[in-house]
């Protein structure tokens, strides 16, 4: 029970709130995530989290995924160097390892061309998908779509980088091809989101929130489309516009 304020006036209520659990991520052995949760779809995360830190390009590099919360525990078919660099502990943030200014990124392709009007109606599709949100408040989402607005993937997660990682490792197991793919978010969008997406292959991230200016410089450096505040009718396009196409008054 809760107690519940309006005005001057209390009451004694009953709320529906977030569940978390911690997980250590391990592969082949060393720890390369210590983070927050929410405990659902945790084999698609362990597998996004892989391929959106960057440890590895494909899921047919995955062995075996162990589940015992607090533990996840990931084992690769051939060597990966999983030392390297540093990564968030205790929260639901990622990882910010070697990004920039020094960090050497190939630029993605120019080959996804996106209508605007299928980018706004993608917001639809996070208020469909935001059901936990809806009761509690406490949720982010992500949605992996492809070029014509279907929705592949979407998650919900306390943390907006894990449903970065749980969309994309959802989509992946689904067979998607990421690079004609693109992917919607309830969160701000500063540089670590952003670097999963590209580590991911996904040239065009979108959210109803605002991007950061390392955000938007990682994504001008890496030839990625970024978009904040889509609501529509208006969105802010901060890099990438030649991607989206809007029809002629």
């Amino acid at each position: 029970m809760v107690l519940k304020v309006h005005g001057n006036t209390t009451s004694q209520e009953t709320a529906e709130v977030c569940t978390e659990s911690r997980a250590i991520i391990t592969l082949n052995g060393a720890v390369i995530g210590d983070l927050s949760i929410t405990p659902m779809d945790l084999e698609p995360f362990a597998l996004g989290y892989l391929i959106c830190e960057g440890y590895i390009r494909s899921p047919d590099a995955i062995e075996k995924i162990a589940i015992h919360l607090p533990h996840i525990d990931i084992i690769t078919k051939t060597s990966v160097n999983s030392v390297l660099g540093s990564f968030s502990r205790n929260s639901s943030g990622g990882s910010c390892r070697d990004l920039l200014p020094d960090g050497i990124f190939p630029p993605l392709d120019d080959g996804l061309i996106l209508k605007g009007e299928t980018i706004f109606q993608s917001m639809n599709h996070v208020h469909e998908y935001s059901v936990i949100w809806k009761r509690t408040g406490g949720m982010h989402c992500s949605l992996i779509m492809d070029s014509d607005g279907n929705v592949i993937s979407g998650v919900e997660d306390m943390g907006r980088h894990t449903t970065v990682d749980k969309a994309v490792g959802m989509a992946l197991m689904k067979g998607a091809d990421l690079r004609s793919c693109y992917i919607v978010c309830s969160g701000r969008l500063p540089v670590d989101m952003v670097a999963k997406a590209y580590r991911a292959g996904i040239s065009v991230m979108v959210s109803n929130n605002a991007a950061f200016a390392g955000g938007i410089e990682f994504a001008q450096k890496t030839n990625m489309t970024l978009a904040g505040f889509v609501r529509p009718p208006y969105m802010t396009i901060y890099t990438g516009s030649h991607r989206i196409r809007f029809e002629s008054s």
